[in-house]
């Protein structure tokens, strides 16, 4: 297949938007474009910046990287891996590689390139979809890339460039869809506890997440409705979200990088229908000068991404942007989110139950047991377990580590956390970071929650340091806000009332840095190395 590849200015007016309808026929990522093409071939799908992708530009697309992936010889579920910021051509890539069969690793981008070098060897890929300006990562990566045959520049005008590329390969000869219990993705884990580690994905769990994530987010069925991708697709939640948006018709509205007021003038001028945005984003929207000449009506639901919101900051928003609010908890592991807080429970007077991560949904349950691997009553703390139609097929090239997360049937999260009555889950902190002093079980999370509260408190990580009296003891490592000179008994005093004594810190370190991976979490792992030698 021949193709022109160019966006077409399509515009975004809701008169041609057509009929946004999920049929099921589509089984696999690779029939998402195909079928709306057939239904509603004009009605837009990808959108980015002033141009916007037809349901069947983005098919034609998605043959055309099929067609040329094929011609190449790659074998079916070979690996593609993508390494860029978000594109227009995420998509098209990413259904190319499901149309040869394929199975598309996606790369973070923040990563340096020993780290990106790690990812694309672990993962055997043999092409490589990769931002110019990225280009340097990957040479640098080369060398120790036995495996990888073809690098692809996605928006080169070379002979090496995506268009030139696709542009100059015949249409396969035999199609080649994959099967449902196929590899569609591969996801790579964070690694704030070692190396990250590959979770391949099928397409039956990437479908069943758009179906499941479309049971609670049904306006996007409406004519004209729309996601925001505000995250970066190489995560599994800016991944889904926009998926879902695809499997229902709806547009996929993406951006490369963005700010408060962009985000805010995108909401109303392009009409989103559903978002993500993590509390600071929505701190700053909400307090633009101009934010009352925005109109959001259409938007319906703000999904609270990263983190919890503050009651204060809730009601704000909800006053400001008068939508629907929700949260989740999830992992990579699962192919996103497993519980849900919709919009009925997250708001500002639901009381204990805004400080949970809602309530299982689907076909997904959720358990929590102790060390011995036996369920625990209401309250109890202990290690969450997870059961979905979604689980990974297990860990890249890693058995004895999937059979340890995957044992007895149940994905073991290495998350702690508790079930009320209601059957809510509680989510209190990663088992690792646990710290146990004087026989107490003591979860960081809960007294960094405390500590943020605090006036001179920028950031805060609080890990178990050894101790010869009480086996380990707390360190509180903060990053103080400017000009602030707070101390030691300062804080003590502080977390009085709000904390039992055994889980206040007696020992603070004041720095100006946390070490981060490229996701932004702190690697505590490396805050025990600096302050316990032994660890």
């Amino acid at each position: 297949m021949h193709v022109q590849i160019g966006l077409s200015a399509t515009g975004l007016s809701m008169a041609d938007m057509g009929d946004a309808v999920a049929v099921d026929a589509i089984e696999t990522l690779a029939d998402i474009a195909g079928v709306h093409a057939a239904l509603s071939p004009d009605a837009p799908a990808v959108a980015f910046g002033e141009h916007c992708m037809t349901f069947a530009e983005l098919e034609a697309y998605s043959e055309a990287v099929a067609d040329a992936l094929c011609a190449e010889g790659f074998a079916a579920q070979t690996n593609a891996a993508v390494l860029d910021r978000n594109s227009a051509w995420f998509f098209p890539i990413l259904f190319g590689a499901a149309k040869a069969a394929m199975s598309l690793v996606t790369v973070n981008f923040r990563l340096s390139a020993p780290e990106a070098g790690f990812i694309l060897d672990d993962s055997d890929a043999e092409i490589v979809f990769v931002g110019a300006e990225f280009l340097p990562v990957v040479e640098a990566a080369r060398a120790r890339l036995p495996r990888l045959k073809r690098v692809v520049v996605i928006d080169a005008p070379s002979p090496d460039g995506l268009a030139a590329w696709m542009a100059g390969k015949p249409a396969r000869s035999l199609a080649r869809a994959p099967s449902p219990q196929d590899r569609a993705v591969q996801m790579y884990t964070s690694g704030t506890t070692g190396d990250p580690k590959g979770v391949p994905l099928t397409h039956a769990a990437m479908i069943c997440a758009a179906r499941e994530g479309l049971s609670l987010w049904t306006a996007l069925y409406a004519p004209g409705a729309a996601v925001l991708g505000t995250m970066p697709l190489f995560h599994i939640s800016a991944a889904n979200l926009c998926l879902a948006g695809l499997y229902a018709g709806a547009r996929a509205e993406i951006l490369r990088e963005s700010d408060p007021e962009s985000i805010a003038r995108i909401i109303a001028e392009r009409k989103i229908t559903v978002t993500p945005l993590p509390p600071a984003l929505i701190h700053d929207i909400i307090r633009l000068p101009t934010i009352s000449t925005f109109d959001f009506s259409t938007l319906d639901t703000l999904l609270i991404a990263g983190s919890g919101i503050a009651v204060e900051l809730l009601r704000a928003a909800q006053d400001t942007l008068s939508c629907g609010f929700a949260l989740s908890y999830g992992m990579t592991e699962c192919c996103g989110g497993l519980t849900y807080l919709g919009p009925a429970d997250c708001t500002p007077d639901a009381g204990v139950k805004l400080a949970s991560a809602g309530r299982a949904f689907g076909a997904n349950r959720i358990r929590i047991v102790g060390p011995d691997g036996a369920d625990l009553g209401v309250g109890e703390v202990g290690e969450i377990l997870c059961q979905s139609l979604r689980v990974m097929t297990g860990y890249w090239k890693q058995p004895a580590a999937t059979t340890q997360a995957l044992r007895g049937g149940w994905y073991h999260s290495g998350d702690a956390g508790y079930l009320d009555a209601d059957g809510y889950l509680f989510v209190v902190d990663r088992l690792k970071d646990m710290v146990i002093s004087g026989g107490e079980n003591i979860y960081p999370a809960e007294i960094e929650r405390a500590l943020r509260r605090h006036k001179a408190v920028d950031d805060v990580a609080v890990i178990g340091v050894p101790d010869a009296k009480w086996g380990e003891a707390l360190l509180a490592c903060i990053i103080p806000r400017a000009d602030a000179r707070p101390t030691e008994t300062e804080f003590i005093a502080f977390l009085r009332d709000v904390l039992a004594g055994y889980k206040i810190p007696r020992r603070y370190a004041f720095m100006d840095a946390f070490p981060r991976n490229a996701s932004g979490k702190v690697l505590k792992r490396e805050l025990r190395r600096q302050y316990s030698p032994t660890d």
